[in-house]
């Protein structure tokens, strides 16, 4: 901030993974012909309303803003991910980001000084290091 300027101003982020407040289920679909069978995975996934609404009262008694970041959805999926959001109305959410692997947003939190946290399962939390955040922490 220079001079009362606030436009070069960063806001702090939160970032929040998308296995958190979404339940992902796997289930293997058999399909008999007449000779043969044919074995098809389908994935359900189930938003969580709750861990989304919690997020929701955190992003607006907070100063902070949140972002949601992925290891297993891609950009396009996740442009519909934030399109279902904001029809359902529970969009806390400012930001969407995808990455290809943990590894790859571990690499790049040290260059990010806007980053407070990563929210996260707790069996992952160690992986972030002083980012890792779980949702009791909120």
């Amino acid at each position: 901030m220079y001079k009362g300027d606030i436009s070069n101003e960063i806001p702090m982020r939160v970032l929040v993974t998308t296995d958190l407040f979404i339940d992902t289920q796997i289930s293997d679909v058999k399909e008999k012909k007449l000779f043969k069978t044919k074995i098809t995975r389908k994935t359900h996934a189930q938003v969580r309303a709750d861990l989304l609404s919690r997020l929701w009262l955190y992003n607006d008694r907070t100063p902070y803003t949140l972002e949601c970041v992925s290891y297993t959805f891609d950009a396009e999926q996740m442009i519909k991910l934030e399109e279902q959001l904001d029809v359902a109305g529970t969009n806390p959410f400012r930001y969407f980001t995808s990455y290809s692997s943990m590894d790859q947003l571990i690499k790049t939190l040290p260059y990010r000084p806007e980053v407070l946290g990563v929210i996260d399962k707790p069996d992952r939390l160690l992986r972030y290091g002083h980012w890792g955040m779980d949702m009791t922490r909120l």
